[in-house]
């Protein structure tokens, strides 16, 4: 399939792409036309649409299978695009060549999530999280989800893998902390964003579910877990509230959306190693963007409030 920076000027092509914005414009003498955008995995591009309109009923957010030109507008690589359409089921598309998916192996990290949730010892613990993870279908999207839309982890599979990690600083912590429960830290760390399985889509643009964005994943994650706590009629009342406090504090602040504050322990490590990976995640997706186009600063970070230092291209031989 081919990708969109592989394409060259004056390359006529056939591929499937994207569809990310799609506006009915007119021209000077009041014809109309499609101002489209495309992307794939590697990059994004305008595209215009002249004639036979009428033969397009795709709209934005869907993979569409795309035959046009490339030419130059603006100093800029557009896309004339000739005919499109919908994709089809019988058309098998790999979403992974068109939609940022992570760079690790998605099996592997699943691998490593089960031995994270089989180290827990206390045993209601334990049973609740081989229960929450017990279905084939919920396995199945909480591992191609995304842990966000744009800031971090805003890929195929972003939710497993910063959960996983988030688990694994927290292991590391208690070991730090003696003092702290490493199993409830553990376990929460598991479950602090298992709502965003309802709370996003699987793409081919992320964007919130009615859910997400109605009641947002902290509040569907607590729902989620309490209905599984309910199952177990001997759960500790104690801990189940913990847990349900982990869950609700982990973003920290009432104005992060946090219905609660941390107020135990196991709540300020959750906090932080969460704050440590999706920063660091966001930090790394600028560090590698801005390397790209040879910049020494990044643009200004309006979510951390400054620029970041990118510094001299590495040439290889340091």
């Amino acid at each position: 399939m081919k990708r969109l920076n592989d394409l060259l000027l004056g390359e006529q092509f056939t591929t499937f792409l994207v569809l990310t914005k799609k506006e009915r414009r007119a021209k000077k003498n009041g014809e109309p036309y499609l101002a489209l955008e495309l992307s794939d995995v590697t990059n994004h591009m305008s595209g215009v649409m002249w004639d036979n309109l009428e033969t397009v009923t795709a709209e934005a957010g869907q993979i569409v299978k795309v035959a046009g030109t490339v030419e130059e507008y603006q100093s800029q690589k557009q896309i004339r695009v000739d005919r499109m359409r919908a994709a089809r089921d019988d058309d098998d598309v790999d979403l992974m060549q068109l939609v940022p998916s992570t760079p690790e192996d998605r099996e592997q990290l699943w691998q490593r999530f089960q031995k994270m949730i089989e180290s827990v010892a206390q045993p209601s613990l334990l049973a609740l999280l081989r229960r929450m993870f017990a279905e084939e279908s919920f396995v199945k999207d909480f591992c191609a989800v995304p842990a966000g839309k744009k800031w971090h982890h805003g890929y195929l599979g972003g939710l497993l893998e910063h959960t996983l990690n988030i688990a694994t600083i927290c292991d590391r912590l208690a070991k730090i902390y003696p003092q702290v429960d490493r199993d409830l830290l553990v376990t929460a760390a598991l479950l602090h964003d298992i709502g965003k399985v309802d709370s996003y889509n699987q793409g081919p643009m992320f964007d919130y579910t009615d859910a997400g964005r109605l009641l947002g994943h902290i509040v569907i994650g607590a729902q989620m877990v309490a209905n599984k706590i309910a199952q177990f009629p001997e759960f500790p009342h104690e801990l189940a509230m913990k847990l349900q406090h982990l869950i609700l504090s982990h973003q920290g602040a009432l104005e992060q959306a946090s219905p609660v504050v941390p107020m135990i322990p196991e709540g300020f490590l959750l906090y932080y190693a969460d704050e440590i990976d999706s920063k660091m995640n966001a930090i790394d997706r600028i560090y590698k963007k801005e390397r790209a186009a040879g910049s020494r600063w990044s643009e200004y970070v309006n979510l951390l409030n400054r620029y970041l230092y990118i510094g001299e291209a590495k040439t290889g031989k340091d």
